[in-house]
């Protein structure tokens, strides 16, 4: 435990003295929900609703698939890992750190995303909001999983910008996250139901409206095989160097 307490501390000073972490994982969420408050507060009162959900969801995209894989690449590159490989720190006290900090950033989103749309828009939650936090755990430990396993495979960071880049702006823009999943076009929502964020908007969306947990059985299941393939192959495929 110290070990790990010492190590986060050391790590969380390296990477919050970046701003990407700042910007995106902070800031552009919280910059988006004042925009897209202003647009549907005095328009579709639906949409405003299932905006929130979605919105939530961006800082985990960018803190878990772009800042975790990025940040472990980083460590590659510069034979940090290398030097590791010959100490007690093992590959899961790594991933399990970087993705630690990385949640950090999130949970502010989140939180922030949230005091905008219930102190300036009057939003409220109408499902359980056990149920709700409970979901956007899960979406946060898939959305992670996707990260960590593409850090802990590629071979440097030109890799690492390539797959998570795609990863991140993918989902950004074609899972409902910026651009509602319901004004698309039946041939492109088809498209959207591939991609695991898909998934996870839409059973945030399920739980803060108060559907049955029952109508999410398939969204729950995506999320899942996200989290067992993704840590299982990242501490089985863990490249030190």
């Amino acid at each position: 435990m110290n070990t790990f307490l010492t190590f986060l501390k050391i790590e969380g000073k390296l990477v919050w003295k970046g701003m990407d972490i700042f910007i995106f994982g902070l800031c552009f969420p919280i910059i988006l929900s004042l925009l897209f408050g202003y647009l549907m507060t005095n328009g579709d009162s639906i949409a405003f609703q299932q905006s929130y959900p979605a919105l939530i969801t961006i800082g985990i995209l960018a803190t878990g698939v772009m800042g975790v894989p990025l940040t472990i690449a980083d460590y590659r590159h510069r034979g940090i890992l290398k030097r590791f490989k010959v100490t007690p720190v093992s590959p899961l006290l790594i991933l399990f750190s970087q993705g630690t900090i990385q949640l950090s950033a999130a949970i502010l989103s989140f939180i922030g995303v949230t005091m905008v749309y219930a102190l300036l828009f009057d939003y409220t939650l109408t499902g359980s909001w056990i149920l709700f936090l409970l979901s956007f755990a899960l979406v946060i430990v898939a959305m992670y999983s996707i990260g960590i396993f593409i850090g802990s495979i590629v071979k440097d960071q030109k890799a690492a910008n390539v797959w998570s880049s795609l990863a991140y702006f993918t989902m950004l823009l074609f899972s409902g996250a910026t651009i509602p999943y319901e004004i698309m076009p039946t041939a492109i929502q088809w498209m959207m139901d591939v991609l695991p964020l898909s998934h996870g908007i839409h059973l945030l969306k399920q739980t803060s409206i108060g559907q049955p947990i029952g109508d999410s059985f398939l969204h729950i299941s995506v999320l899942l095989v996200c989290i067992i393939i993704g840590l299982y192959g990242s501490f089985k495929l863990f490249k030190w160097k």
